[in-house]
């Protein structure tokens, strides 16, 4: 990295723009107007170095510090082949403080997953007013909330499980086919910021935590809302956490609790991501939902998406 943020910037949104060249669904939505706009305010801006037509923060998701340093790319290219015994101890720390390049990892998997989800042949209207919808916002903060929608979509038609998008009777978000029969598909972020956006002490209520948690949930599940309306069929809600939300062990607590509730008895089990990215899952099934899964379709949702 140089001295100059600019610059930085800069180079980073040429990677970018250059990786999208390889990746036509994804280059659809982050196309060359967006680019264009996003440059264009980049050699604009001041210090604050605000880019208000990425507030989603792609550019940044997408960018790394290390991009294309030597021994970097080397270690990198080690790593990702897992060949992670042949990094030395200074790589292997690295790696562990910042990662792999997103355009290695990230990128190219939101590519397959959206590529999926536009390949399916049924609804392709409804199919496309979501593509739609991710241009429409892809400069606001809620592109992220979509965008997740989209990812949780597209890796169940990547799985080859995917069978319907925005079903008619409950609203949900899509059905999937695990075992010869419909599960119901609801995705949502935890959109409420409750940590403070600034570097330093500060203190949370870990009981604020858990509440974003709990009425995300009910907002999806309980008082006849989407999932409430399963009519007897087994219901799957996935849920991102947010940058400054609730933190996974608020959200295990606040997922303990709301299977407490007969309130939330249509959920049959709710897998928790990290973020909108969709990367890292935990499974949380219910105890005792009105319809569970059976053994067939828990073991496959555990298998992709991790064990509580």
């Amino acid at each position: 990295m140089s001295a100059d943020p600019k610059a930085d910037a800069l180079r980073q949104l040429d990677a970018v723009r250059a990786w999208l060249r390889t990746a036509p669904t994804l280059a659809s939505i982050l196309d060359d107007g967006w680019l264009n706009a996003v440059e264009a305010e980049i050699r604009a801006t001041g210090e604050s170095g605000v880019i208000t037509t990425d507030g989603a923060g792609i550019l940044l998701t997408l960018g790394h510090p290390l991009r294309g340093v030597e021994w970097f790319e080397r270690d990198q290219n080690l790593l990702l082949a897992d060949r992670r015994s042949e990094i030395d101890p200074d790589g292997q720390l690295v790696l562990a403080m910042v990662g792999a390049d997103p355009l290695r990892t990230l990128a190219p998997l939101l590519e397959a997953r959206l590529a999926h989800l536009r390949a399916m042949p049924f609804k392709r209207p409804v199919i496309e007013a979501k593509f739609a919808q991710l241009r429409a916002t892809r400069s606001d903060r809620s592109f992220r909330n979509h965008l997740f929608e989209a990812s949780v979509l597209g890796d169940l038609a990547l799985k080859g499980v995917l069978t319907d998008v925005e079903d008619g009777a409950t609203g949900v978000d899509g059905a999937i086919d695990l075992d010869g029969r419909d599960i119901l598909v609801e995705a949502t972020n935890t959109t409420q910021d409750i940590l403070p956006d600034f570097t330093g002490v500060f203190f949370v209520d870990p009981d604020r935590e858990i509440t974003q948690v709990v009425k995300k949930v009910r907002k999806k599940v309980a008082d006849g809302r989407q999932i409430a309306r399963a009519q007897g069929k087994p219901a799957l809600l996935f849920l991102a956490l947010t940058r400054r939300g609730a933190d996974a062990e608020s959200a295990r607590i606040a997922i303990h609790e709301s299977f407490g509730d007969p309130a939330f008895s249509a959920l049959s089990g709710v897998v928790v991501a990290d973020s909108w990215r969709f990367q890292r899952t935990e499974w949380y099934p219910g105890p005792n939902p009105d319809t569970p899964l059976n053994e067939r379709e828990a073991a496959k949702v555990r298998a992709w998406y991790g064990s509580a």
